[in-house]
């Protein structure tokens, strides 16, 4: 068929000239797309960008404008633009992502150090035996005020006490959990 009477059938019938358009020129389209994108995309990247084209093609080319090439042309340049763009899509994405399996996997650095983490962690755990090393209800009175901030009075009512009894009891076991964590401090210079 040629351009002439594709661009009559066009104005007359769009579905069946898009049909037509279809059925010459897919393989056409097929080849440029998978030539360029080959290496680099999925089958089903490629198949996207093909469905793209005849999309462009259907949408876009207007059979009353006079273009300056064949309807050949113009499927051959959308297809090349469009696989230019699938390829730029792809690479971005492809750049966002690193694969752990190669032997080229670059180090990230982070804003983090792992030993100030650990070394937190640690910190972490040794009070947390230092607290509950205060028996009971020492260590709940503690846990309670500084850990989940309640009040004395909320305290006391969980513990059975006043809340003048919870705070007195509070500064004593605060100046004994600072022997505590001081001895343990001690002992890691040692």
């Amino acid at each position: 068929m040629t351009d002439e009477k594709l661009r009559e059938l066009l104005k007359n019938s769009p579905d069946k000239a898009h049909r037509l358009i279809f059925d010459e020129y897919y393989n056409y389209v097929y080849t440029i797309v998978f030539n360029r994108l080959r290496s680099f995309a999925s089958r089903e990247d490629i198949d996207e960008c093909v469905s793209d084209v005849f999309s462009d093609i259907f949408l876009k080319y207007d059979p009353s404008r006079e273009y300056s090439g064949n309807i050949k042309g113009y499927v051959a340049t959308i297809s090349k633009r469009r696989s230019i763009d699938m390829f730029r899509k792809l690479n971005v994405r492809r750049a966002d992502t690193i694969s752990i399996d190669g032997d080229d996997v670059i180090q990230i650095p982070s804003a983090e150090r792992v030993d100030e983490i650990a070394e937190r962690a640690e910190t972490a755990h040794e009070v947390l035996d230092a607290v509950n090393s205060l028996g009971e209800p020492d260590s709940t009175i503690i846990m309670q005020k500084y850990y989940y901030g309640k009040s004395s009075y909320e305290i006391a009512d969980m513990v059975g006490m006043k809340a003048d009894a919870v705070r007195k009891r509070l500064s004593r076991v605060l100046k004994r959990l600072r022997d505590v964590l001081s001895d343990i401090g001690e002992g890691k210079v040692s």
